[in-house]
């Protein structure tokens, strides 16, 4: 304290009263403030001590340089930023998911729980009582699911609906819509609902359009169809709202059971369906069977749905006689499927490779031994894993959390949309919910920055950049910021242009078409490129019958064949030799 008050005295500032009076880190000082002069001064118990110094006058100076003041007022932003967080966070502690009970318990209606593993007929008999009982809705996972519902409703002479975030199907005096589940109608009042999947209400992507639909569909009786794991979380969760409720458990119609291992294609069949995770992966393996003598369909995520359509009705009338897909098969899509065969066992989630899990295992595999059309189903893996073996059937994870949506009412809070999107994202979960996830629209919001209309314009940005975009390809973040801006500056959408030489090039365009026509909805302009995405879908078609052999994965060393569950790049030999 004594030295302290000498260099005080004398009109001099050492470090630490520099960095306690001005709020400058050791770091600015040492890198831009001149010299020091050093003083000897008295300490305590009469001791000297060498101290260094700065004539106050020079100090004030220094604080206007450049780097300096750019320095001082980031931290003065993030102090800011870091006081707005904490009343952002008492804000969004308002908008609990108890909002949603009090709605729900205003509601009267009585619940069925059909609860079983894949291919049990939880989800038929719920559609038989939405057929019998209408007017209702079907509610899914998947445009193709939601397609399937359409065509099998409609051809049982029931005219049905269709609304999706690709696309709008209207039928006259259509009695039941079916549609994606991000699409629910809480507004109509409906006699039947069917919830499909109902286990993914933990998923932090989607999982808050189902809580949101089991809190607000309006029905006289809704139907909730899940996976074991979730039947005691959504049991508990409608009970806080509803006393009206029964399960229904089904067991699987058709038995299943490990086949063993597959050892090559003398040890394959048709009606087998191979599961590889990637676009890549699914192309080469099929192109390796049709060079042996197969006729291969494939479903992979990227297809648009008219091709993956159109891939699912050649196998079903026998014009191909094996599939090839990714985890895109696992949810409800109805292949007469006698075995599935396990070719890899890594996948990509969006963010990392991981293994595939135990309720993957099960999704994916469940679809071998369609009821009706095989006596029982058969689950296989490609190569020597014990993986497969060791988790099909074994029990999933009990769900233990729901999803609850981003609040966009906190958007007329006044605070920066990306403030408040990054507080969101920081929070801690709380018990029994997971927050959605909103780094894709982060992503989306930075493409942005700068522009004057992301504040004046709250409301709208928010819709745009919640669009869904595959973030993962920076092609279609381009044409989403190019369409965005142009919503934006009230101009005109541009078409997309990425061409349809390639398979890879109608899969980009096709993409780009659903972001053209979800911004599109998002603003309430009609789209007029149906006609577009049709003919890319007939490119597609064209493309598949084409020979596949050009999209064989080859060693990157020697150019050899990589069989069917290659994860590297580069032969076993190759890889052997270091090359």
């Amino acid at each position: 304290m004594e030295k302290r008050k000498q260099s005080r005295d004398k009109g001099l500032l050492d470090q630490q009263q520099i960095i306690r009076r001005y709020g400058i880190g050791k770091k600015l000082i040492h890198r831009y403030f001149p010299k020091p002069q050093i003083i000897r001064v008295r300490g305590k118990g009469g001791s000297w001590w060498s101290l260094a110094v700065w004539p106050e006058e020079q100090v004030v100076r220094m604080l206007r340089h450049p780097e300096i003041e750019k320095a001082l007022e980031e931290r003065k932003n993030q102090a800011t930023e870091q006081r707005q967080a904490e009343e952002i966070r008492r804000i969004f502690q308002d908008y609990s998911p108890d909002s949603y009970i009090e709605e729900a318990k205003k509601l009267k209606r009585t619940f069925v729980l059909h609860v079983g593993p894949t291919n049990s007929g939880k989800t038929y008999e719920a559609i038989e009582d939405l057929k019998a009982n209408r007017p209702g809705t079907y509610l899914g996972p998947l445009r193709l699911l939601a397609l399937e519902m359409f065509d099998r409703i409609n051809a049982a002479g029931i005219p049905c609906s269709m609304l999706t975030g690709e696309e709008s199907i209207p039928v006259e005096n259509a009695e039941i819509v079916s549609s994606t589940i991000e699409l629910c109608d809480l507004h109509s009042h409906f006699r039947t609902a069917v919830i499909d999947e109902a286990q993914l209400i933990a998923d932090p992507g989607r999982g808050a359009s189902w809580l949101r639909a089991l809190c607000l569909v309006k029905a006289d009786v809704v139907h909730v169809c899940m996976a074991p794991e979730a039947l005691g979380y959504i049991e508990s969760l409608i009970r806080r709202f509803s006393d009206q409720y029964s399960i229904v458990r089904h067991e699987r119609l058709a038995p299943l059971r490990y086949g063993g291992i597959c050892r090559g294609y003398r040890d394959l069949r048709p009606d087998d369906a191979l599961i590889c995770f990637s676009r890549k992966s699914v192309l080469s393996t099929a192109a390796l069977l049709e060079k042996n003598g197969f006729r291969a369909s494939v479903i992979y995520g990227a297809l648009p749905p008219e091709a993956r359509r159109n891939e699912v009705r050649k196998y079903t009338s026998g014009e191909t006689n094996i599939v090839v897909a990714t985890d895109a098969i696992g949810l409800g899509i109805s292949l007469p499927i006698k075995r599935v065969i396990f070719a890899e066992t890594e996948k990509f989630d969006g963010r990392d490779f991981r293994t595939i899990n135990t309720a993957e295992i099960n999704q994916i595999g469940g679809r071998a031994g369609r009821y009706g059309m095989n006596e029982y189903g058969e689950v296989l893996a490609f190569g020597d894993t014990p993986l497969i073996e060791e988790k099909l059937g074994k029990r999933v994870p009990a769900v233990r959390a729901a999803c609850i949506a981003f609040p966009r009412e906190v958007l007329s809070s006044g605070y920066p949309i990306e403030l408040l999107l990054k507080t969101w994202q920081r929070m801690e979960r709380s018990s029994g919910f997971v927050r959605e996830d909103m780094r894709d629209a982060l992503i989306l919001l930075h493409v942005l920055k700068g522009m004057r209309e992301l504040e004046t314009e709250r409301e709208l940005v928010y819709d745009l950049i919640t669009c869904p975009v595959d973030t993962r390809t920076p092609e279609l973040i381009d044409y989403w910021a190019e369409c965005t801006r142009a919503i934006l500056r009230k101009r005109r959408i541009p078409i997309p242009y990425f061409g349809t030489e390639t398979l890879a090039d109608c899969e980009l365009q096709y993409k780009a078409y659903d972001i053209h026509h979800q911004l599109l909805r998002r603003i309430g302009r009609p789209d007029d490129c149906t006609a577009e995405r049709s003919a890319i879908c007939e490119r597609i078609a064209e493309l598949m019958k084409e020979n596949k052999r050009q999209y064989i994965r080859r060693c990157r060393v020697c150019g050899k064949e990589l069989p069917i569950g290659t994860v590297f790049n580069c032969c076993e030999n190759c890889y052997r030799l270091g090359l």
